[in-house]
């Protein structure tokens, strides 16, 4: 099993970290933060950073986070995009306004596309992860019902959009959002046609609220827009059992990535403290058949406090399931 490593924090974080101490570590592969309006200006720092970790034998997935507000589940994320471009962004079915790019808008589309093309060539990574794509959502309001989506739902179905929620919108806005991850696919593999899109739906919400979630994950796999599915283990907020809940969350994704033979990543959330069970979880996830895991995230492991102490049983425990 491949155990890879959250790098968030940006630039700032990465300039802390020495790829060569996480590779001696174990860890066999990182997911780099790359945030839309930091990206703008020191992605340069983030390339070199790239570059290093490849040099120690760690594969690199590109993580961005802001470009539009569609692929990010913080919503304390900034993006000079919506600010500067509200005619582009979605309408909920209030008519107002929302702080997400809309995925259907040419517009919006054009300029996303762009920008990953350039992330790609300067990364030179793995793969990209397309972190929790949605569409706005909120008690009592949903979106997006802007002249775009209004006139591609019209020309698919012969009616206006409804202003509730139907099993139609709700579809509609599913296969928004894949064709959206398609032409992010395709801009990332025009510059290598080996980079990996990989996908994280939401782990939180039904598929009626954000546009692709965790109950949906057969339309999701089967999407040709999806080179990998990437599933997070919620266990500790959610109350539920460790072991039980990182053996189900698996068997369902593998499940529907098997058809395609698609890989499938699962994501934990992990720190020093006895109470994630870390340790425990790794080796749960091996004997389940785990193949790629990625620990959530850099800010409470390996920049904790207690990381020094903790680092050694870690490390016996990544070579034990590797």
């Amino acid at each position: 099993m491949k155990v890879g490593l959250s790098i968030g924090g940006g630039v700032s974080a990465m300039e802390h970290l020495e790829p060569r101490e996480l590779a001696a570590d174990g860890f066999a592969s990182v997911f780099l933060a790359c945030y839309e309006d930091e990206m703008r200006w020191h992605a340069e720092a983030a390339a070199d950073f790239s570059r290093a970790c490849q040099a120690a034998g760690m594969e690199v997935y590109a993580v961005p986070l802001g470009y539009g507000l569609i692929n990010d589940p913080d919503p304390s994320t900034e993006s000079l995009y919506v600010r500067e471009h509200p005619q582009n962004c979605q309408i909920d079915s209030r008519g107002r306004r929302t702080r997400k790019a809309c995925p259907n808008s040419p517009a919006f589309l054009e300029w996303f596309s762009s920008n990953m093309r350039t992330l790609a060539w300067l990364l030179e990574c793995r793969g990209f992860l397309w972190d929790e794509p949605s569409f706005y959502h909120a008690r009592g309001a949903w979106a997006c019902r802007c002249t775009w989506c209004r006139r591609l739902f019209f020309a698919e179905h012969q009616r206006e959009m409804p202003l509730e929620i139907s099993d139609e919108v709700a579809r509609f806005r599913r296969d928004s959002l894949l064709m959206f991850l398609l032409a992010a696919a395709a801009a990332i593999q025009a510059v290598d046609r080996r980079l990996l899109s990989v996908v994280m739906p939401t782990a939180s919400a039904g598929s009626h609220e954000a546009g692709i979630a965790a109950d949906a994950l057969g339309p999701v796999a089967d999407s040709s827009a999806v080179g990998a599915l990437s599933v997070y283990v919620p266990w500790q907020s959610a109350g539920r059992d460790m072991e039980t809940a990182v053996r189900s969350t698996y068997e369902e994704a593998a499940a529907a990535t098997r058809k395609h033979r698609k890989e499938t990543i699962i994501w934990v959330g992990g720190s020093p403290h006895p109470r994630d069970r870390l340790l425990d979880a790794l080796q749960v996830a091996s004997n389940a058949g785990v193949e790629h895991l990625a620990i959530a995230g850099h800010q409470t492991l390996t920049a904790s406090v207690a990381y020094d102490r903790f680092r050694p049983s870690l490390s016996r425990m990544i070579e034990r399931v590797r």
